[in-house]
């Protein structure tokens, strides 16, 4: 088998791997993801220098081997890495000094370790060091334990382009995390952007966190000690980001303050966001609503998808003058948020709700105690095309038309 090129082991119960396997030296792709019985590489491995992908994503291996430097070839490098059971166990660096500088032809780099592990915490400095040397790299996922390490990536030196094309940073301490409550479906959609950035257990709105956010497609903001508005991160350095997700950040009262106010090109004034299709807020003790202060019709003209889970202090969803922002939404839900009174707040909603809304199809309202009225919003939207309520004890009626009436459903 002298002339094999590709060689797939991924989701065997293989645990070690054979000597005689390191004389294909021929191979160009070997993939051995999801070996969870694979603790370590021989350093035998370093004789495939003809390789070109190497993938150990979801291995069990405790570190990588010194040899791996002479796999000059590599283009693809993706390494899941597991805290040794013991503290004295060997070795004591998760990536040795040299190996990555190099590697000068890599261009995807992936490194999955345990928040946990005293190794990468000890070591990632000088790996992030090394990692800035590779001038071919295009794509990084990589755990950043401070902030401060993000200042290693020059992203303002490119005059174009970020240095990177794609990357998924997680940035911040979340060691003490037992059990994580970012719903599934929030998951799979910050897994779609190629540009994510996860900032979490932080304080305020760093400048490090700002810069990286200016190229972000996709931003996690978990447990934030501090941010009353996710407007403190500038709604300048957000104008790219198409999904956010918020998750227990305490102190958040509002998404946008109205008027936090920035100047554009053609010298007028803009709040909003610009590319936000996503937005997914869950388990925020403090909110209160969505958008404070003066308004603009920029604010959310493509915002598609709103999820509020579990936000206690929330009482307004929507204000008469805020409906002009939501053009474009399809999808919206709201769970667990038990001060709820009506969706549009406001008495003067009357005339001005009579065309908003147009692309709403699906609508969800969960758990909802104090909710009583809907207002006219779900009437005017002609592509509604499902509805559901549970627990919601206070609501009466629906004021809906006879073409709906097909098209929802009560529960309890």
């Amino acid at each position: 088998m002298l002339n094999l090129q590709i060689l797939n082991l991924s989701r065997t119960p293989i645990k070690s791997l054979p000597d005689p396997l390191f004389k294909l030296v021929n191979l160009k792709s070997f993939f051995l993801n999801h070996c969870v019985l694979l603790k370590l590489l021989p350093s035998g491995i370093g004789n495939l220098s003809c390789l070109e992908v190497f993938h150990l994503e979801g291995t069990e291996i405790i570190a990588l081997p010194k040899e791996v430097e002479r796999l000059k070839n590599l283009t693809s490098l993706k390494l899941s890495f597991r805290e040794p059971i013991s503290f004295n166990q060997q070795p004591k660096t998760v990536i040795p000094v040299g190996v990555i500088p190099n590697l000068s032809k890599l261009e995807n780099l992936y490194i999955d370790v345990s928040p946990e592990d005293d190794r990468w915490k000890a070591s990632v400095g000088r790996v992030v060091l090394e990692v800035c040397t590779v001038t071919t790299l295009d794509t990084l996922q990589f755990y950043f334990p401070t902030v401060e390490l993000l200042s290693h990536f020059n992203w303002d030196t490119m005059p174009t382009s970020p240095p990177l094309s794609h990357f998924k940073f997680t940035v911040g301490d979340h060691t003490n995390r037992i059990i994580g409550q970012l719903p599934r479906d929030a998951e799979v959609e910050l897994g779609r952007y190629d540009k994510c950035l996860k900032y979490v257990n932080g304080k305020g709105a760093p400048e490090e966190i700002k810069k990286v956010l200016r190229h972000a497609s996709a931003f996690f903001l978990d447990r934030n000690m501090t941010v009353e508005k996710l407007s403190e991160f500038e709604i300048t350095n957000m104008k790219q980001l198409k999904c956010c997700v918020i998750g227990e950040c305490d102190k958040l009262q509002a998404i946008i303050d109205g008027d936090q106010m920035v100047t554009n090109a053609s010298g007028g004034l803009e709040v909003g966001f610009k590319s936000l299709e996503y937005l997914y807020i869950y388990c925020a003790r403090s909110l209160r609503s969505i958008w404070e202060g003066q308004l603009d019709n920029s604010g959310f003209k493509v915002l598609k998808y709103l999820v509020l889970y579990m936000c206690p202090q929330l009482t307004t969803i929507f204000t008469p003058g805020s409906l002009a922002n939501l053009s474009s939404l399809e999808e919206l839900t709201v769970d667990d948020c038990s001060r709820v009174t009506s969706l549009v707040s406001g008495s003067d909603c009357e005339n001005e709700i009579k065309h908003v809304l147009p692309a709403l199809k699906k609508i969800s309202l969960r758990f909802l105690a104090e909710l009583d009225n809907i207002s006219d919003v779900v009437c005017i939207s002609p592509r509604l095309e499902w509805m559901n309520f549970y627990h919601c004890p206070n609501l009466k009626s629906l004021p809906i038309g006879k073409v709906f009436q097909s098209k929802w459903r009560h529960q309890g």
